[in-house]
Parts: C-alpha cells; structure tokens; sequence
C-alpha cells in the first residue's frame, strides 16, 4: 500500500552521561524520529542521532531534509522508496537522516511483507547476541564500583574508556581485571586519545592483563597511524577500529593493510542499515569481526543494529547495543535482554515501535 504519511520528530533531551569518553560527558542528545504509516494503517518506525564529535549534522538539519522530502514520499510504496532512496532528498553530509528514513521504510516493508528486518541483509543466523557495558573515564575504584552491578546481571564483557592519561588508563584496568579475574572480557577505546609512544606503552601493559581488544589507539591524521596499528597487532593485541572508519573503501584498505581486527559498525556513520551492512560483510569475509554500535539511540535504532548483528557470519563478540540512558524510554521493543544477552522476538519488522505521546513530550518540533 502508498505511505500517506511520514512524521518527524526533532527530538532533544538533557542527560547525564555515565559514560565519560575523552570527548567528554554529553549533556544533550538530538534524535530525530520517523514514522511511515500506509493507508492501511501499517508504521515502520526509524530513528538516528547526529554522531557526536564524528559528523557534522544537527539534528534540525536532518529533520528539515526529511520534512522537504515529505512529498516525494508521500504515495510511494515502501519497496518503491527503497530502491530509489537517494531521489527523495539530497543527503549529502547527512547520513543520518538518511539512515532514519531507511530503517523506517525497511521496518515498514518488512511488516508488509511479514518478514523480520534482517530480511534484508539475506536474514539471520542466530537469534541472540552477547552485549557489553560501558565503563567511563572513572578513577580504579569508581570503576569497580560501576562494573560490580554489571557483573551481577551477567555482563561478561565490560568496555572501558581510555586514552587521556596512559597510567592511569592502564590502572583503571588493571584494579577491574584484578577485581573479576578472567571470567570478565575487557576491552578497551581511547577514541584516538593517545600519541603513538604512549599507544605502544599503554598495549604493552594491556597485553599483560589479557584485553580483548585496543580500539582506536590513535587517530587517522596520525602520519604513521598504519604503522602504529601494525605494530600493536605485532605485540599481540587485537586492534579494533571506529574513527578510522567512515565507508566501504576504508573498510577494504584497512583490511588489505592488515590494521585492524575489528570494524566499529555505527550504522549513521554510512547513510543507513543497507551500507553499513556493506561494509560490515568486507570484516566478515575476511575471517575478521564487525562489532555492532548504537551509543546514543533508543530502542527503534537499537533493534536495526540487532537485526544486522544477528546476520553476520563472525558471532566471536559482544556488540555495544544496550548503553541506555537514563531517560524515560520513547518507544518500546518486543526483544529481551537478559543474562548479558540480547534475544529476538517473533516479530516483524525490526521489533520496536515509538511511543507517539513520550516522542512528542522531548520533540521541538513535529510535522
């Protein structure tokens, strides 16, 4: 059936993040929501967030573009609007507006179709994902006491942030290995925080405690970054990357280079759940792991990168799709997550939908 509908949602909530990065705390988050509705009634629900510190947008750029697309929208199928996406707006610089439209007009398709949102990456291949916490730039033994109530729900991964001071990084997960003992998975992100002889100190200290992984040790526009990327796998620490990774074609040099292990798959960062799921196959096939991330977002984003992370062939890590935020949940999901794991419904779409009333209390604008 034709949409006869697309609601925007321009959303913006004050937060206090727990999870302090070297970018620092943020303190308010812009999300914009979108709901498809056809004239039989059927939603498909999509959601982004402007990348922090990563991309250039603001949630009322992405909210405007989806609005001027309204009436391109408006009386197409929901598969017309897929295979012709990139008619309805320029998204230029916008990836995440567009990644917002397309899970919506994925989840809309794919509940009148009656499949489940992984359809479209060829389905799924497990019905559940291991998930990790996220640990702030805390001191050790705030740290401890964070992770503790993690640990009890049965979080077996914990991810800890890192690069503004090496030693002091280093102590923080020494105090946490020392307090879980190798029972707990810990690895760790500097965000590109460090130089590179202090990357190369920090993972000799690392490699002592048995981290999974070293994520971002330093940033692209580091002359010798490659190398340093190189050489750390050398020492005998996998590398994951997220700031050196913004497409396809990175995706395939950094492969070809041999820097890294591990891909950071934050789906606004490649213009929707279809390219990111693109580059995500370039780590699968070549025997390396794409790690699922969705920081910012509520359940309906979430739910899009669970539906990618149960399709992948390497299933060796735990994804980053349960960092809630303290905030009165905007929509609801049909998935569980229990026992550190995050488990599909018999659902389809991608599971969640919004909440029309809690969506409009945070909006600054609705159209």
């Amino acid at each position: 059936m034709p949409i006869q509908e697309m609601t925007v949602w321009d959303t913006a909530v004050e937060v206090a993040q727990g999870s302090r990065n070297r970018y620092g705390g943020a303190t308010t988050l812009e999300r914009v929501v979108v709901r498809l509705t056809d004239d039989d009634g059927a939603e498909g629900w999509g959601e982004a967030a402007p990348l922090m510190y990563i991309t250039k947008e603001t949630g009322s750029d992405m909210a405007a573009t989806l609005r001027g697309a309204t009436p391109r929208i408006r009386g197409q199928e929901a598969d017309e609007l897929l295979a012709a996406l990139d008619d309805a707006a320029d998204f230029t610089g916008l990836g995440a507006a567009r990644t917002a439209l397309e899970i919506a007009a994925i989840d809309l398709a794919a509940k009148i179709n009656e499949t489940p949102f992984s359809h479209v990456f060829g389905g799924h291949k497990r019905t559940s994902v291991a998930l990790d916490a996220p640990i702030g730039l805390l001191p050790p033994d705030e740290a401890v006491r964070k992770a503790e109530p993690l640990v009890d729900k049965v979080i077996t991964t914990l991810k800890v942030k890192s690069g503004v001071d090496a030693e002091a990084d280093a102590e923080r997960l020494v105090r946490l290995r020392e307090r879980f003992g190798p029972g707990i998975k810990l690895r760790t992100d500097a965000n590109g925080g460090f130089t590179p002889e202090e990357a190369l100190w920090f993972t000799d200290r690392m490699v002592e405690i048995d981290l999974e992984h070293f994520e971002q040790p330093v940033l692209p526009s580091e002359e010798k970054h490659i190398d340093v990327f190189r050489e750390i796998r050398a020492r005998g620490m996998q590398v994951a990357l997220d700031e050196s990774l913004f497409s396809i074609d990175d995706a395939r040099r950094l492969v070809d280079m041999e820097a890294c292990d591990i891909g950071l798959i934050k789906i606004a960062k490649f213009g929707g759940p279809r390219n990111a799921w693109e580059v995500a196959r370039v780590f699968d096939a070549a025997g390396k792991s794409a790690l699922l991330s969705s920081p910012y977002e509520s359940y309906i984003a979430k739910s899009a990168g669970f539906a990618l992370a149960l399709s992948l062939e390497n299933a060796d890590r735990a994804h980053e799709l349960a960092h809630l935020l303290d905030e009165e949940p905007y929509a609801a999901w049909s998935h569980s997550i229990s026992n550190g794991k995050f488990t599909l419904a018999d659902a389809t779409g991608h599971g969640a939908v919004g909440i029309p009333a809690r969506v409009e209390k945070i909006a600054r604008t609705t159209v």
